[in-house]
Formats: C-alpha cells, structure tokens, sequence
C-alpha cells in the first residue's frame, strides 16, 4: 500500500552517507526516553507537525529535522512534492480522507485512526508524523484525538499559528487583550462580548456546516455570523476579514469594512478566512 523507504538526496550540511535507511534516519535527530513527553529532547512514537503559515519554509529547524528522519508521514497539507524529497521515509497524503464528503466529525475521527494505524504498522522501523498547517493542535480536531490515545507515546511540536500570523498581517494590536472564537461556535454560542476589546472569528468559510465541502449562496450562510457581529459592535468599527498567505512569494489578503457595511465581505469569504474587529482599546 505503501512505496518503500527511499534514502534522501544529500544536502548541504550532510556529512557522509549511508545505504541503510535507518541508519540515515537516526543521524539526524538523537532523543531520549524521558516519561514526561514535554521536554523538549524526549522522544516519541508519533508527532503531531504543524508548519507554520506563510509555506513549507516556515517550518522550524526541528520539525525540518522530524520529517527527514521518520519511518512514515501523513499530511494534510498541498506540499506533498516537497515532503517527498525531503523524506527518507514513506509519505501518504491524506486529502483522498479528507474530501470524501462526510461530515467534519467522522471524517477527523477516519483520520485519526488511519494515521495510528500506519504509526503502529511502523513502529518497528522509527517513529511517524502527522502533519497540517499552522499549529499542530489549534483547531486541529484530529491531532486531539491523536493525543489522547494511549497506544503509542504522542508528542505535538509547536509551531506558528494563524493567530501569530495574523499580528503580522494587520496593524492593530491585540495582544493585550482579544476575544477569540470558532465561527460555529461563536454563532452557536453567542457569547458576552466585550466591544472594547477586538473579536477573532475564526474559519468563517466554514460557519453553517458541518461537512467539508465547498458551497455557494455564501450570503444564506454568512447572514446569521454577520448579524450576530452587528449586535454585538457598533457600525463605524473597522473589521478586516484576513486570508494569510500559504506561499512564501505572496501577499496576506485583507479586505476592510466597518460593522455596519460587513455584507460587502461576503463574496470574500472562503475556506481560511478569518474575521477580526477592531477594539476601542488596543492597548
């Protein structure tokens, strides 16, 4: 089901080279069996990757390092050329799971037992990663489910999230204080809102639902989120409905409205967007 290891193309930095994948694997990466998974240097069986926002780049030195030394990978990412050549070890893209047209819970939970399948299936030869954007655990359904399993030994690499991104993509400052949500759950929530402080509604693409799927009538879908926004914000308020780049040769998306005008971002809107309104108080 699987192709067979492939050893990986020397880079600059290699030193020596061996015919044995295994052998390949261990000299990039050397940790240590430690009970408490949290330290830094402690090894385990599977790691939940994320890789940041903004392209394959932006992963870190030890996530760099994590994926040309594992046995297998799984990822949910459009990288899959580049996690090829860099891997020695098996690569599967999990896209085929993801967009079979179920609903969002038992596609995650489909995932979930697929990738520790495979992690089991290779446990003899090395451990395996299981690899998204962004943070390996915000908004991340199926690495939760991963990490709460007790078969293997499960340890989450951090990384950039699209909240970090997005302080670099807008100029107003929420580090002080910020009110975030996931789209359905703000909706179906409705939460006590503080207006002096700025509002993070994340995967506004996907209020409404709960299939992964690609819709139309955008506005049907968007009018209950939008309204809820309007109760909640006075109508000269700026908000900026952001899409951070996933290429390292392209600009954030930003479109701009105040509350009272928020219908205009409608057709804007799509799988990755997230909307955030401006605080009184940025500070």
């Amino acid at each position: 089901m699987y192709p067979r290891l492939k050893k990986h193309s020397k880079r600059a930095g290699d030193t020596g080279s061996s015919s044995d994948p295994l052998q390949s694997r261990s000299k990039y990466i050397l940790r240590n069996s430690r009970s408490d998974l949290r330290v830094p240097d402690a090894k385990a069986d599977l790691y939940l990757i994320g890789l940041g926002i903004g392209g394959f780049d932006q992963r870190t030195v030890e996530v760099d390092h994590l994926l040309r030394g594992a046995a297998a990978v799984l990822h949910l990412t459009a990288f899959d050329p580049e996690l090829r050549e860099i891997c020695s070890g098996q690569v599967e893209d999990l896209s085929g799971i993801y967009f079979c047209g179920k609903r969002a819970a038992e596609v995650y939970d489909a995932m979930a037992e697929h990738v520790m399948e495979v992690a089991l299936a290779n446990h003899v030869l090395g451990y395996s990663c299981f690899v998204t954007y962004g943070h390996p655990l915000f908004l991340v359904d199926t690495s939760w489910d991963l990490r709460r399993r007790t078969d293997l030994r499960v340890k989450p690499v951090a990384a950039t999230s699209f909240v970090d991104q997005i302080m670099c993509d807008l100029e107003h400052r929420f580090d002080y204080g910020v009110q975030h949500y996931e789209a359905n759950r703000f909706l179906r929530m409705s939460p006590r809102i503080d207006s002096r402080f700025p509002l993070i509604v994340s995967q506004v693409g996907e209020v409404g639902s709960d299939r992964i799927e690609l819709r139309g009538r955008k506005l049907a879908w968007l009018t209950p989120l939008f309204e809820e926004v309007m109760e909640k914000y006075p109508n000269d308020r700026q908000c900026d409905l952001v899409f951070s780049a996933y290429r390292r040769d392209m600009a954030p998306k930003v479109s701009s409205a105040t509350v009272g005008e928020i219908f205009t971002l409608a057709s804007s809107v799509h799988v990755g967007t997230t909307l955030v309104v401006h605080g009184s108080e940025s500070k």
